[in-house]
């Protein structure tokens, strides 16, 4: 959402310091704000790839990958180790967690998940997903999931498992009044 992309983009700077072939993908909720976006980021030095780019290949300065389309954010969640969700900076409420976890991702978002807090509340308890609130917490977690070599695995086997504990408690609710 509107702000979180440039957050984003700060993240990468601090993170850039430390890991000089690091990209960072961009897919933003509303993609009609696309440029808007690349040249806010590119304000701040970094270099903006557009997914549909006539030029497919990225070169080895490009910093931010921003994905200009829809429908394809399943499979960029399948290559990430790490997700940042959105709409958890400002007062929206969050956004759905689920698809990242159970690809694999550790998911880290702000203090505002209202719309999942339930789901929230899970993952955290899991250590899948962690809270950030500051440039320097978001830093401090995506650098130590980078560190420790994230297992995306781990994470898809734990979710798989709460899955079918949730689905056979479900059953066993639903079957009381059937």
């Amino acid at each position: 959402h509107n702000n979180e992309e440039i957050f984003c983009a700060k993240i990468h700077l601090q993170l850039k310091k430390l890991y000089t072939n690091g990209i960072t993908i961009i897919i933003p909720r509303h993609i009609h704000r696309a440029y808007s976006i690349k040249e806010e980021i590119e304000k701040k030095g970094l270099k903006v790839h557009f997914h549909n780019s006539k030029i497919k290949k990225i070169d080895n300065k490009t910093d931010i990958y921003l994905v200009d389309a829809f429908g394809e954010t399943k499979a960029f969640l399948k290559i990430c180790k790490i997700v940042f969700l959105g709409g958890s900076l400002i007062k929206h409420g969050g956004q759905n967690p689920l698809e990242a976890a159970r690809l694999g991702c550790k998911v880290i978002h702000g203090p505002n998940i209202s719309n999942f807090e339930e789901v929230y509340k899970l993952l955290k308890k899991n250590n899948i997903s962690s809270e950030i609130r500051s440039l320097n917490k978001a830093k401090y977690i995506i650098n130590k999931n980078l560190k420790n070599n994230h297992n995306s695995k781990k994470f898809t086997k734990i979710l798989n498992s709460i899955g079918n504990e949730v689905l056979i408690q479900n059953q066993k609710e639903i079957s009381k009044y059937i």
